[in-house]
């Protein structure tokens, strides 16, 4: 067999088969291809899949077949701020022989059951809660940084329980450099996320916080910074044509920790900030979570949020 993709990977995506007596060829196609796909389905229906392909057959150790591919899950069309994911279903064969997952209007189910599986105490998918206390000596593998590990630029032992990051003069809207930002990959359409910080910016070019990272060019940044002899908390947008200031406001208790807070609806992120144990205040709400997409930002990689810090700011 000969498996491949095609279509692009947008929309049209889909994977086709072909088979053949040699490794050589030559491969005859399927006369049914593609044997995934959900590129002529209505892109209105209800939980959609779409940009299926890109699959792997594998076989279980009782002897089932089932694909690992790749698709997506936008909201109205527009909101694929989760990139591509991993996704699995089982294989079924023609009585021709040839494997397929789906032919005509066969939906790729968003969840699948199979007897024999039980759901581990700290999931990975599906709805669950995870606080990261920052105690152990390495970053666990949910944890990413850009194009290289910066190592030299994070630390869990400085300051054991807490994630010390070193302000350095570069910044994420620069390409073919490693910023000091360790994020995870947003997982949900809706979800919320926050971080207690200890920082004091020694000058209006230092600021740290939460960044929510599609690319280069496409991010919102969450941060606390100075402004004068006090600081304050800023929500910027970056964008080709630089940082554009969403929302900012003065914080007079200038050694405080600071609460920074995103929650996300799907289609829009609402921005919070809190003083120590004070109660939590809106920086800004209802942020168009669509400019972090890849419908609008193009590519097929999903959404990041994590810990930054630059001494470029704005960036």
């Amino acid at each position: 067999f000969l498996m491949a993709a095609e279509g692009g990977t947008s929309v049209n995506h889909s994977e086709v088969i072909l088979r053949s007596k040699s490794p050589m060829g030559p491969y005859k196609a399927w006369d049914k291809n593609p044997i995934l796909t959900q590129r002529h389905l209505d892109p209105k229906r209800s939980e959609p899949i779409t940009c299926a392909g890109h699959a792997d057959l594998i076989q279980t150790r009782e002897g089932d077949w089932w694909s690992v591919f790749l698709a997506c899950r936008p909201i109205n069309g527009i909101f694929e701020n989760l990139g591509r994911e991993t996704f699995l279903m089982p294989v079924k064969w023609s009585e021709d022989g040839f494997p397929y997952m789906t032919q005509g209007d066969d939906l790729v189910p968003l969840v699948l059951k199979k007897e024999g599986i039980s759901r581990m105490p700290n999931p990975t998918f599906g709805n669950f809660e995870i606080k990261e206390n920052f105690d152990s000596t390495a970053l666990g593998l949910n944890w990413v940084t850009l194009r290289t590990p910066a190592t030299d630029m994070y630390s869990l032992t400085a300051n054991p329980g807490y994630l010390t990051l070193k302000c350095t003069e570069v910044a994420t809207s620069e390409g073919n450099k490693t910023p000091a930002f360790v994020c995870r990959r947003m997982q949900h359409h809706q979800f919320e996320c926050s971080t207690i910080m200890y920082f004091v910016p020694s000058d209006e070019k230092e600021a740290a916080g939460l960044l929510l990272y599609k690319d280069e060019t496409h991010q919102y940044f969450l941060s606390v910074n100075k402004s004068g002899a006090s600081r304050k908390v800023s929500l910027n947008k970056i964008s080709e044509s630089g940082s554009e200031t969403i929302a900012t406001n003065t914080i007079t208790n200038n050694n405080d920790a600071i609460l920074l807070k995103v929650v996300s609806k799907g289609t829009h992120y609402d921005f919070f900030y809190g003083i120590d144990e004070k109660p939590i205040k809106f920086l800004a709400e209802k942020v168009d979570a669509q400019y972090l997409s890849t419908a609008n930002s193009f590519g097929f990689t999903g959404t990041t949020i994590g810990m930054y810090t630059t001494k470029n700011f704005p960036l």
